[in-house]
């Protein structure tokens, strides 16, 4: 059946609901569409705060455990991270979606969904004794820069037994060279590439893509004004050189998103401090100046 093949054919058979209730609609998420049906065993995303990426892939790991038949390991900061976003988010998504009810009927606890003959673990990143209990096909880790990176390690060992070793990684980033940069930097860097009324491609970004007078997103190259269907209608595109990289890697900024406008994205810059700005606004890392210690110079001594 084509819904055991395409996630998004099970999306729409089933009318897949978030977790407030609605359904799923990638009208305002179009840059998700593709991530949604990416199944590369290695992904990264390195993402602006609040773009739908823990929705993504809480059900891509439903859809994937019980279609491809693996056991995981869903990766969050600590322990009280896992039972708030599993009671308020995982626990949610099953009960507003019957199939998934159907789908998770054997074992559903906070700690851990069964799926047919296959596991979701859903663990904390600050013991070392969680991550040596287990083993695992695919890990799944949510905001690695906030996670306490030797205990990552530890759960990477935890694929070495299996003939998948799935690795999908997604966080708002930190510091250059450290958690989800530092697998950016091995992937293929998908920028999402939108066109203005003439045409001219291009990749949003700050602050040459805001008229900061107007308070209007603008055309890099001619400086039209974007509207929102212009940021809708884009392409996922890989840098040049990075064909054969090792993950398969996305930037999600907020200038991409539909329902942020280009006045609250200045509001952003005004208000919020610079690393708040370049780390969950832009999706950047950020390195300030003066005598700021980054985690990788940290991490070496």
């Amino acid at each position: 059946m084509l819904e055991q093949l395409s996630i998004h054919a099970f999306l729409e058979k089933y009318q897949i609901k978030n977790e407030m209730g609605d359904v799923l609609d990638f009208r305002n998420h179009p840059f998700l569409w593709d991530i949604y049906k990416d199944f590369s065993p290695k992904l990264c995303v390195r993402k602006a705060a609040q773009v739908g990426m823990t929705t993504c892939e809480i059900l891509k790991l439903f859809w994937g455990i019980k279609n491809k038949k693996l056991d995981a390991i869903y990766i969050l900061p600590t322990d009280d991270d896992v039972r708030k976003m599993v009671a308020s988010k995982v626990n949610r998504f099953i009960a507003q979606n019957p199939i998934l009810q159907e789908w998770t009927k054997d074992k559903d606890s906070i700690e851990q969904k069964q799926i047919g003959n296959n596991f979701i673990n859903f663990r904390g990143s600050w013991s070392q004794k969680t991550a040596i209990m287990i083993t695992s096909d695919w890990n799944l880790i949510d905001e690695i820069d906030s996670s306490k990176q030797d205990v990552i390690d530890m759960y990477s060992a935890r694929l070495q037994h299996s003939g998948k070793k799935w690795e999908h990684i997604f966080s708002h980033p930190s510091a250059s060279g450290f958690g989800i940069d530092r697998y950016w930097q091995k992937s293929d860097q998908k920028y999402w590439l939108i066109k203005c009324d003439k045409e001219h491609e291009q990749y949003l970004s700050w602050p040459e893509s805001i008229n900061q007078e107007k308070e209007i997103y603008q055309c890099k190259v001619c400086g039209m004004e974007l509207s929102d269907n212009n940021r809708r209608r884009g392409r996922w595109a890989r840098k040049k050189g990075y064909e054969n990289a090792e993950y398969s890697g996305y930037w999600i900024s907020l200038l991409m998103c539909p329902w942020v406008s280009a006045k609250e994205i200045l509001g952003y810059n005004k208000d919020k401090t610079e690393e708040y700005f370049y780390n969950k606004v832009l999706g950047l890392p950020f390195v300030g100046g003066g005598n700021k210690l980054i985690w990788e110079d940290f991490a070496k001594n």
